[in-house]
């Protein structure tokens, strides 16, 4: 009641009232809580989509629609990570990002206002002395912008006409969320600056069988400025060109929505997440990506975080002459030297999330198997070079990953720190159906080509892309059993939300909106059909959640570094095998953004219980 009194006389001397008749309260909130954007107004466009969208999903669809070729290619090269260094130093070196000093914060007092009145905003660090207060005058109406200590917080309090009126600590916890994993979880199929494509020129890829590979889109120059120097290349821009990790993976979705769920919480977010890893060749072993790049990292997934945890100093090396874990040997990890900073040192981790499994029982090869056409030269060159398995094959592998997982398990709790007693800060994600039906759960269309009709030889084949799905139920009871006894938290409600959306959605309607085809266009008789390249929207709302090959032709083009000298030259003809990269290595058979966004949606439910739940830092 003393303080409504307070807040009464001023209210009949200077004329401001509250809107209410009760205690004026001090509210803030972080002002950039995602670290790794630079720019908080990036943070702000990504928190207003996230309230009005509610869902990650809703968001993308909100954020898709203002920005035609995505809202990516306007962030990415405003981030923590270093393009060159392939590290997350570009916000003045590891140790800033990884340990902040402070943290900016706004504050207003809402409820009490009036023309011309100042209040005078009060703050001392933690721990210091009564004198140590540091005072700004602002109109009452106004934010004020503080920078608070980190980790220790201090006191806050306002003052009108000499009288405090509100008063509170403000202390901010800083999560730490590393993004661990393969492709599904890199984003690969949504890279930051999608490619350009000309109305004007077609290019040429040869023939193939008989095949005419001619009148097929011609790409646009493409060209980024960085840290001052130009870089020009003619396929797509990620935010890690070798690991084709862009800023559309669930993972980092899921971190950035964690960051708007309390306003008084930041989030560090460390994404590695590769295209292509495996548990050895990626999480535990180094890993070089899918693309060229003379920066690429030298160390494993999990070696990274250890020298991020360290924030740049010493860490140790640890030798594993054979038998990493007592029960069961890896072959492939004997000799393994992997880094671990030291407990005392080490940044504690406070979310891991995950997604492996997949290229470790080789299910690329079980996918080229239910696509590729009987008795084509691909499929016998395949064959030979030992790039397809069959349903066999791949459950082959299953013990084998099994063995590893126990390995990747113990490596989490050795060289990361991730206690035994709190594995469940381990989120595992499931991956998703590619090819399934809504009503029926069957698999879409006998010997369907649609949205594979751009290399000869291409077909989703219905009995084998079944036993497929077969394979990848099994994978995922199997990474589920393992969560289980391991402790570790499960995410699995997306993956059925993919059936109806996967590799065959849209294709029924083959003269429907132009987002929902899935037909190459082809410069055929004086015109394009059946509509001109650069109408192409790779991040436009659809039916399909799955990435097609055609997808990955016009949106991603991954390329040999030998084709950007016949791009210069203006060639503009290429080889067959230019092609089926460009049709294949670009993210096909792997989410949209939407289908990342529905991922990190079901990780946030299994995200958030975990995260109320920690110690504050």
């Amino acid at each position: 009641m003393r303080m409504l009194t307070v807040v009464l006389v001023i209210c009949g001397v200077i004329a401001i009232c509250p809107a209410r008749a009760s205690e004026p309260t001090i509210e803030w909130r972080v002002e950039n809580p995602f670290r790794f954007f630079t720019d908080a107004v990036d943070t702000e466009r990504h928190r207003k989509a996230a309230r009005k969208g509610g869902s990650v999903l809703g968001a993308e669809r909100i954020l898709s629609q203002r920005a035609s070729f995505g809202w990516a290619e306007q962030i990415f090269l405003k981030t923590c990570w270093d393009l060159f260094r392939q590290d997350h130093s570009a916000c003045g070196g590891l140790d800033a990002y990884m340990n902040p000093q402070s943290h900016s914060i706004t504050a207003s007092l809402p409820g009490l206002f009036g023309k011309g009145a100042n209040c005078v905003w009060h703050f001392s660090p933690a721990g210091k002395r009564s004198g140590s207060w540091r005072s700004i005058s602002k109109p009452c109406a106004e934010r004020i912008h503080l920078d608070i200590p980190f980790p220790t917080g201090g006191r806050l309090k306002v003052s009108l006409n000499g009288r405090t009126v509100a008063q509170t600590s403000v202390q901010v916890a800083d999560l730490l969320i590393v993004g661990l994993g393969d492709s599904y979880a890199s984003g690969d199929g949504n890279p930051d600056r999608p490619v350009r494509w000309r109305d004007d020129a077609a290019a040429g890829f040869g023939s193939v069988q008989g095949f005419d590979l001619s009148g097929y889109p011609r790409r646009k120059p493409a060209s980024i400025v960085y840290q001052g120097r130009e870089l020009i290349g003619p396929s797509a821009f990620w935010l890690s060109q070798p690991c084709h990790r862009s800023l559309y993976s669930h993972q980092l979705r899921v971190a950035l929505k964690l960051a708007f769920d309390d306003p008084h919480r930041a989030v560090t977010f460390l994404g590695l997440a590769c295209s292509g890893a495996e548990i050895t060749t990626g999480l535990l072993q180094a890993w070089q990506g899918v693309e060229r790049f003379p920066s690429g990292s030298r160390r494993s997934q999990i070696g990274q975080v250890a020298v991020a945890q360290c924030a740049g100093r010493a860490v140790e090396q640890r030798n594993y002459a054979s038998g990493f874990t007592d029960g069961g040997r890896v072959a492939a990890l004997d000799g393994l030297m992997l880094e671990r900073c030291p407990p005392k040192m080490a940044r504690k981790i406070d979310l891991v999330l995950m997604s492996i499994g997949g290229n470790d029982i080789g299910f690329a090869k079980l996918i080229a198997n239910a696509i590729l056409v009987d008795r084509s030269p691909l499929r016998r060159i395949s064959q030979l070079t030992e790039q397809l398995y069959t349903p066999r094959d791949a459950r082959a592998r299953f013990g084998e990953l099994r063995s590893r997982l126990k390995l990747l398990r113990r490596a989490l709790h050795t060289h990361l720190h991730i206690p035994w007693k709190e594995p469940h800060r381990v989120i595992l994600t499931s991956y998703p159906v590619i090819a399934m039906k809504a009503a029926t759960g069957g698999i879409c269309g006998q010997f369907n080509d649609a949205g594979m009709d751009g290399f000869p030889g291409y077909r989703l084949d219905k009995r084998r892309t079944s036993q497929a799905e077969r394979v990848s139920a099994e994978l995922n009871q199997l990474l589920k059993r393992t969560a289980v006894n391991y402790g570790w938290t499960f995410a699995d409600t997306h993956r059925m939300r993919f059936a109806g959306r996967g590799l065959c959605a849209g294709h029924e309607k083959r003269n429907g909106e132009l987002e929902n085809q899935l037909r190459l266009p082809r410069w055929q008789n004086g015109r394009w059909n059946p509509h001109p390249p650069s109408s192409y929207r790779p991040y436009a709302p659809r039916q399909r959640w799955m990435r097609t090959s055609n997808d990955a032709f016009l949106t991603s083009h991954i390329d040999l570094s030998s084709d950007l000298l016949r791009e210069r030259r203006g060639a503009g003809n290429y080889r067959p095998s230019d092609l089926l990269k460009a049709t294949t290595f670009g993210g096909a058979f792997h989410p949209t953004a939407e289908g990342q966004a529905a991922m990190a949606d079901a990780v946030l439910d299994q995200a958030r219980p975990i995260v109320r739940n920690l110690r504050t830092n």
